[in-house]
């Protein structure tokens, strides 16, 4: 990894389908070299571009944070809880709960189940959970209510984008049985509609090194203005208002020339923010945002 791959790894985190002709102008190296440093990086596992669907359309409708308490290793404990299909996320960290994890369920009734079989899991000494009001920055997922009627051909195409994001049209248009061109207008509208982000998931853990945090942010007073504030730093990765021991969650990863501990500082100096509690993370176990099944019984219409 070198400073271009850094920033091809970023373009295609903001637009998983990007060009190599604009990753050529952007990085300032030729066509044939942004095709060649892209498919390395995809092939090296460095980043992966899926498409995440809104939650709205996988009936996940109650988002969790937790954080695990342990009577011993990390290790085998996290590796258990990326058995399950509902946590998209499990990841090592530092500090008093080694083991961090994210459960997305369809309904609070589930939740308060998923969340009790994790605590009875060997090595759980305790969870502390921290439910979503709402998610306003994902790290690769849309945010929002999808805002356009799908039919069963944009459902399929949605299957197809989780599993490979770059997928061309024409390979996309074979499948589903449209022209390329028909296709092509149909993921503009679902990327412009919310219901698909596509886009490049970096594995920190291979990633140059990068630097990721968890932060718990305890506020002082409202929280509109503090989030609008948060948003606009690039190193925020992750933002959602919870219910809790916390008022916001945060994911940061340091970006150059901002190291992690400035980020820190900057969100610590903000008036409306009162304390952060903060934890690293060591290892990223699982990471995944792709659904085993979309319903198709939400927002169908007829799109030509």
């Amino acid at each position: 990894m070198d400073e271009i791959d850094t920033r091809i790894v970023a373009l295609l985190a903001a637009d998983g389908r990007i060009s190599h002709r604009t990753v050529a102008e952007r990085t300032g190296i030729s066509r044939s070299a942004a095709g060649a440093r892209v498919a390395r990086l995809l092939a090296g596992a460095v980043v992966d571009v899926r498409g995440a669907v809104n939650p709205e359309l996988l009936g996940h409708r109650e988002l969790a944070h937790l954080s695990l308490r342990l009577t011993g290793p990390a290790l085998p404990v996290a590796r258990a809880v990326a058995e399950r299909t509902d946590a998209t996320l499990v990841s090592v960290v530092t500090g008093e709960s080694p083991v961090v994890l994210e459960l997305r369920e369809p309904d609070r009734d589930r939740l308060a189940a998923a969340v009790a079989e994790v605590r009875a899991l060997p090595g759980v000494a305790g969870v502390d959970v921290l439910t979503y009001d709402a998610v306003h920055r994902d790290v690769l997922g849309p945010v929002g209510p999808v805002t356009c009627d799908l039919d069963d051909l944009d459902l399929d195409l949605l299957g197809l984008l989780q599993v490979d994001g770059r997928a061309s049209y024409v390979a996309l248009a074979d499948t589903v049985g449209l022209t390329p061109a028909a296709v092509r207008r149909r993921v503009q509208r679902l990327v412009a509609s919310s219901a698909v982000r596509i886009g490049g998931l970096a594995r920190y853990s291979t990633y140059a090194g990068q630097h990721v945090t968890g932060v718990a942010v305890r506020l002082a007073g409202s929280a509109p203005p503090v989030v609008a504030d948060l948003l606009a730093m690039s190193e925020v990765r992750f933002l959602a208002t919870t219910y809790g021991r916390a008022d916001l969650l945060l994911t940061v990863a340091d970006a150059h020339p901002r190291p992690v501990l400035e980020v820190l500082e900057e969100v610590r100096a903000h008036p409306g923010v009162r304390e952060i509690g903060t934890w690293q993370h060591v290892e990223v176990v699982k990471e995944s945002y792709d659904a085993l099944t979309i319903t198709r019984v939400t927002r169908v219409g007829r799109t030509p």
